[in-house]
């Protein structure tokens, strides 16, 4: 077999398992396309950014000082914002946990409770606490329920046998 060939050589072991082999050169012919297929996404992707900064930078361009300074404020503004919600879920995060470890409920569940809105959130805990609540009763009480023992001791259960007497006369429990 020739080196250029792409096909892989084929052996086999004593266990009926097929062992794949490359030569040197199918390796480096695989990894060069890989190679090429990223180099190529990644030029597509830094040409696109590139022409979105040239448009914008042309837009601005046209735009006058005080829509440029508009535009600014408003994106500072909308950071600000995000920044603020990021803030605030994280503490409506932490006090959902205290809440729920409170409530004897695992604290794990905290990303179902959890909104921007505090009162939103209370009302989640309350009601994941009721179905949380509902669902460990329910499985209690499956894993009682069941069949009642007999009383094979008791003789109003099985009348045709008699309670042996203790030898000094007193029933035994």
């Amino acid at each position: 077999m020739e080196d250029s060939d792409p096909t892989p050589q084929n052996k086999t072991e004593g266990k009926g398992q097929e062992e794949t082999t490359f030569s040197q050169d199918q390796v480096n012919e695989i990894v060069s396309k890989r190679l090429a297929e990223a180099n190529a996404k990644s030029e597509k992707r830094l040409k696109d950014e590139v022409s979105k900064a040239l448009a914008e930078a042309e837009r601005q361009s046209k735009l006058s000082e005080a829509e440029r300074e508009k535009e600014f404020k408003a994106k500072q503004q909308a950071e600000l914002d995000e920044r603020e919600k990021t803030i605030t879920l994280r503490e409506r995060r932490a006090d959902a946990k205290d809440a729920l470890l409170e409530r004897n409920i695992d604290a794990s569940l905290v990303d179902f409770v959890i909104d921007i809105d505090a009162d939103k959130t209370t009302q989640n805990i309350d009601k994941l606490e009721k179905a949380f609540n509902k669902a460990v009763e329910a499985g209690v009480k499956a894993k009682l329920a069941g069949t009642s023992p007999e009383d094979f001791g008791s003789s109003a259960n099985n009348p045709k046998s008699e309670k042996p007497k203790s030898p000094t006369g007193l029933r035994s429990f």
